[in-house]
């Protein structure tokens, strides 16, 4: 069996850590040429030091900047046939709590980023006469938990693949995929390290675990290549089961904030988690 993307020329957004940077590195390994961007230039560097794709220092939200690394990776590359957008932001948490400017930022990197992205990229693909759009959310978009305004915006992801996959499908496919916990994911990390909060929520996990970024990547990978090549306008829900029982995820998110406001060091943490260059930085 030969590579999976060989001859595939793929984008990835949010390519500096976790889920992003194991698309980068498993692309390559499958044969495809990649380019991504990152909004830190320290993990965009280490990304590239380590792999030797192409990186772009970039907001997702800076609709110029990221026409500019697509475009410019396009014309280094050959042309683009994937798009894995992953860069994301989660600020604020009940719906009263929220603020203007906490709302305009998940708006601006988890709507219009990948809305950005998609747009600068489906010319090239049709260009090239094939191309795969994969759309990484998270299950917030379809069971928000308690505090997590987040998934307003991440249902906006979810809706985005819908529509590309009826506009320019057959010459480009458009999906979707939908994740749970992640291990390594510089966003939940510090809660997994807070047994009063995660061990219950794991004991009521059917697999009893997160996902790593290498299992979810893998799931990116199956939609980029033409295993999936009957796949279209779909959502793979990659959460190991978690969807389907949840029961204690809610009450145990209403004790957050009480932990949080008893213990001021968890905020501290939690910055140093998202300020993390590599996954052996998070919190352990």
């Amino acid at each position: 069996m030969g590579l999976l993307l060989e001859n595939a020329k793929a984008f990835v957004t949010g390519g500096g850590i976790s889920v992003g940077r194991a698309c980068v590195e498993l692309f390559m390994k499958e044969g495809a040429q990649v380019a991504f961007l990152d909004i830190r230039e320290d993990r965009t560097k280490a990304v590239m030091q380590a792999t030797g794709a192409l990186g772009y220092v970039a907001d997702i939200a800076d609709r110029a900047a990221v026409f500019a690394a697509v475009n410019d990776a396009a014309a280094k590359m050959g042309g683009l046939t994937v798009l894995v957008n992953v860069a994301s932001v989660m600020e604020g948490g009940r719906v009263v709590d929220t603020t203007e400017a906490q709302l305009d930022r998940m708006f601006a990197v988890n709507v219009k980023g990948y809305y950005w992205a998609t747009q600068a990229v489906v010319p090239h693909m049709l260009k090239a006469g094939k191309g795969s759009l994969v759309q990484f959310g998270s299950v917030a978009a379809t069971h928000p938990g308690w505090g997590e305004s987040y998934g307003i915006v991440k249902a906006s992801q979810l809706a985005l693949a819908y529509q590309c996959a009826m506009e320019y499908a057959p010459t480009i496919r458009s999906n979707a995929i939908i994740c749970g916990w992640i291990e390594d994911s510089p966003a939940s990390r510090l809660l997994q390290t807070i047994p009063e909060i995660i061990a219950p929520i794991m004991a009521d996990h059917p697999m009893h675990r997160a996902a790593t970024s290498a299992e979810l990547a893998n799931v990116c990978l199956f939609l980029a290549s033409d295993m999936s090549s009957s796949i279209n306008g779909e959502t793979i829900v990659a959460d190991g089961g978690q969807t389907r029982t949840q029961g204690n995820l809610n009450a145990l998110m209403q004790k957050m904030g009480p932990l949080f406001a008893a213990n001021p060091d968890l905020v501290a943490k939690n910055m140093r988690n998202l300020a993390a260059v590599t996954p052996d930085e998070l919190m352990g």
